[in-house]
């Protein structure tokens, strides 16, 4: 009997075990959190539509309350900035100096392949949050020339006179962390009426 009471009283064991990575645009993994137990759920919940939005923005445009669920078939899903982030960090200090040794042979030709898989993934959503700015906004104007110089970047093929590949992969975290700045900015920061703008 009391081992039938301590059975019941135990949580529950994971009945799924998961396996987390993340791969580039060719299918090679690039990092990889591991193998981790999934618990079962007591209920499920079932739900057709986004959990409401809690983050400050939309917090202080609904006056504290989350913002409405958005219709899961609109919604789209947001790019992982914290991801590209960590690739851009394996190349580039804080300040965008080199940091450390930086990676050669197969291995960076992964890194390579991996930050234009990023670019490729960002771009187009940068290009559509800019498309919503005003014509006359200086945000505008930013990001439209950090999206040319990305398109640069992923045309351009490495050169000897300017770091071989090393270089070329250096200038590509670059510009990605300048797109993640841009994309942060422009979805989640608060957008103030800029000076001169007679848009209203």
């Amino acid at each position: 009997m009391g081992n039938a009471v301590s059975a019941a009283q135990d949580p529950p064991s994971p009945t799924m075990t998961i396996r987390i990575y993340t791969v580039d645009r060719h299918g090679r993994i690039t990092s990889d959190r591991g193998t981790v137990g999934v618990r079962p759920a007591a209920v499920l919940p079932v739900r057709d539509v986004w959990s409401p939005c809690a983050c400050p923005k939309c917090r202080v445009e609904t006056g504290g309350e989350p913002a409405d669920p958005i219709d899961r078939n609109d919604a789209i899903a947001p790019p992982d900035l914290t991801t590209m982030r960590e690739t851009v960090g394996i190349l580039l200090d804080p300040k965008g100096a080199p940091a450390g040794p930086t990676p050669s042979g197969a291995e960076l030709e992964i890194l390579t392949a991996t930050l234009r898989g990023h670019l490729d993934v960002l771009l187009p959503e940068v290009e559509r949050l800019t498309a919503a700015l005003p014509e006359n906004s200086s945000l505008r104007y930013c990001a439209l020339a950090c999206l040319g110089e990305a398109r640069d970047r992923l045309h351009a093929e490495p050169s000897p006179r300017y770091g071989g590949p090393a270089g070329h992969a250096r200038r590509l975290a670059r510009v990605l962390n300048a797109l993640c700045d841009h994309h942060e900015q422009l979805a989640y920061g608060q957008r103030h009426d800029e000076p001169g703008d007679d848009s209203r």
